[in-house]
């Protein structure tokens, strides 16, 4: 199944008086949730549905553990987690302290065989929505 994807309109965020263009916009299809990913991966196995499920559960607690000890999580062909922040800054590196942080993030790269799933996805572009004018 393809993915899909609408035109948007989008103004140029450097050049805010630039003419606006016409952009690709992923559409969203629903959630694929843990439940149904194990129920999945369980029929394509010989491992139950919740032995899978108590695994990405393990995943989920030890991946945010090891990102916050500074580790780079490598998950070897699925890829790799990383820790991202972002912050304020200050006249000073004196001045730096752990209040500059406003954010924190992680970066997810993909391995070798998760990008070439993805160069195979194929995208279906939808219908534009019809909008109506009211004066």
């Amino acid at each position: 199944m393809p993915a899909k994807y609408k035109v948007v309109e989008r103004v140029n965020p450097a050049d805010r008086l630039a003419p606006r263009k016409f952009y690709p916009s992923l559409q969203s299809n629903g959630r694929a949730n843990q439940r149904t990913l194990a129920l999945e991966a369980a029929d394509r196995s010989s491992v139950s549905d919740a032995d899978i499920a108590a695994t990405l559960a393990n995943l989920l607690a030890l991946i945010p553990k090891h990102l916050a000890m500074g580790e780079v999580v490598d998950l070897g062909d699925f890829g790799t987690f990383r820790l991202t922040i972002s912050g304020e800054g200050s006249d000073t590196a004196e001045l730096v302290t752990s209040r500059n942080i406003k954010k924190v993030g992680v970066r997810f790269t993909p391995g070798p065989i998760f990008e070439e799933a993805l160069a195979q996805i194929h995208f279906e572009k939808v219908a534009a929505e019809k909008t109506t004018t009211t004066e």
